[in-house]
């Protein structure tokens, strides 16, 4: 119903408001309900089929605006949203209360879990790297650098955002392969790490190179499950709610400084280089948080277990 921007504005806040309990929901319930060692494979699953809401929301979703409209395309959603709440509300339970043996949670007893410290910084830039090329620089990048038209750039940004719903499903599998969801994180992170040093020092590589190099970014820069199944381990039952939603806004709130942060620094570069080394400036600045994240990382304890 907006006819002014700033109706566009409250409209966006109150949909980032009202999709916030859509992760933190499930995973509570995945963290109380399941055993520890499922909640990885679980909170994966998850992130996966959320991630196919991205894919919907591209393509798909221009075909029905051009087709309906872009308000009656949001009335149609709108009535599916209310569709789903109330499948919500008659299906899903809350798990049982904890009884009265259990402390009250507060966010100062997560900020003095010391295990948590060094995740925190992985957690702040891990999916902020992938969310910020995927939805902001991949296009630029392939457009300036490499001459790639639309067409050219649906399909790159397209099979980078297959790549990740495929990351995002593979966290649990690996994890078991791995021995641990902390060395299942330190692998991705580790390829994540090569891609993006590839990518800083070769930035015209050819245009299928390129799509391999976005596509490994995307696959190996799903270890959000991962993260959270590791931090999950260290919150005792009464901390459990309260530190899933931390970590998880530590993750977002990467995402969001990191978008911001990103468009002064290509500025600067862009202003001083020719496309091809301003980008390459730019993944150096996604690259060295990244790096400080893994190394800290190092510092983490293997999973704790909980009853």
């Amino acid at each position: 119903m907006a006819d002014a921007p700033w109706h566009l504005h409250l409209a966006m806040t109150a949909l980032g408001i009202g999709c916030s309990p859509a992760l933190m929901g499930p995973y509570y319930i995945f963290a109380r309900e399941y055993p520890p060692a499922s909640f990885g494979m679980l909170a994966g699953v998850l992130v996966g089929f959320g991630s196919l809401g991205n894919i919907l929301g591209a393509s798909p979703l221009v075909w029905v605006i051009e087709a309906a409209g872009w308000r009656q395309t949001l009335w149609g959603l709108a009535v599916v949203t209310l569709m789903v709440a109330a499948l919500v509300l008659a299906a899903v339970r809350d798990p049982a209360q904890l009884g009265a043996g259990h402390p009250q949670g507060s966010i100062g007893q997560i900020l003095r879990l010391r295990a948590l410290w060094f995740i925190v910084p992985l957690f702040g830039v891990n999916y902020a790297v992938t969310a910020a090329i995927r939805g902001l620089w991949a296009a630029p990048w392939l457009e300036q650098v490499h001459g790639a038209d639309a067409t050219q750039i649906g399909r790159v940004t397209l099979a980078m955002g297959l790549a990740m719903v495929a990351g995002s499903f593979a966290v649990g599998p690996a994890a078991r392969l791995a021995g641990s969801a902390r060395r299942a994180t330190m692998l991705f992170s580790a390829v994540m790490i090569v891609t993006l040093a590839v990518m800083w020092q070769a930035p015209a590589l050819p245009l299928a190179t390129v799509t391999a190099l976005l596509v490994v970014l995307g696959f190996f820069g799903s270890a959000y499950p991962l993260l959270m199944a590791h931090g999950r381990s260290f919150l005792p039952p009464h901390l459990v709610g309260r530190g899933m939603t931390f970590l998880n806004m530590i993750s977002i709130g990467g995402v969001g400084v990191m978008q911001f942060a990103s468009r002064p620094v290509y500025a600067a570069a862009q202003g001083a280089y020719p496309p091809a080394q301003a980008f390459a400036m730019l993944w150096l600045f996604f690259l060295i948080p990244l790096v400080i994240g893994f190394l800290l990382y190092f510092l983490t304890p293997e999973a704790a277990a909980h009853d």
